[in-house]
């Protein structure tokens, strides 16, 4: 089976495909639209809050001591619907679509939970503590991102994995 990781941006969003040990990194996600990928891990929010700044699994992942942007926050309003946009496109394929919060995935796996992903020393950190997953050149945080997604996704379907969910969005982190 073939998972994959998509950290969205609005210019363009790496996507990792892992299978197996193996992975592989595209430069954008449309790149993999028609590789044969059992489930997406979307880095990005997937919905808006019903009222407020934050979901109710937002608020979950909070209570876990696990910091996150709000998801109703105006500058991230383009960031959910690009993420929103690409999992449309994925489930129109009939991939299962998760959201995925790779920092939250970082804090649970400890992969480097307390280093800035931004630092090159920190980024050396998170690429050492992935090679127990995965075997995968990365070239930047973007990329890390996309190979945790993916990693996360991979998972839940060994059964390492959990949905935090409340009324108006779901997260799948590691368990």
């Amino acid at each position: 089976m073939r998972f994959a990781g998509i950290d969205v941006g609005l210019k363009k969003s790496p996507m990792a495909v892992i299978e197996g040990r193996n992975a592989e990194i595209l430069d954008d996600y449309k790149l993999g639209l028609d590789m044969d990928i059992h489930a997406v891990g979307i880095d990005a929010p997937l919905s808006f809050p019903i009222k407020g700044s934050f979901r109710e699994c937002e608020r979950k992942i909070i209570s876990l001591g696990i910091r996150l942007f709000p998801s109703g926050s105006p500058f991230f309003r383009n960031v959910v619907l690009k993420g929103m946009e690409i999992a449309e496109e994925f489930k129109s394929l009939g991939v299962s679509v998760f959201e995925v919060y790779p920092y939250a995935s970082r804090v649970i796996l400890n992969i480097a939970p307390d280093c800035n992903k931004k630092k090159r020393e920190c980024l050396d950190k998170i690429r050492e503590e992935l090679k127990k997953y995965v075997s995968v050149e990365i070239e930047n945080d973007d990329c890390a991102d996309a190979v945790i997604s993916a990693i996360t996704v991979k998972l839940f379907y060994e059964g390492r994995g959990q949905i935090v969910s409340g009324r108006d969005g779901a997260i799948l982190i590691p368990k």
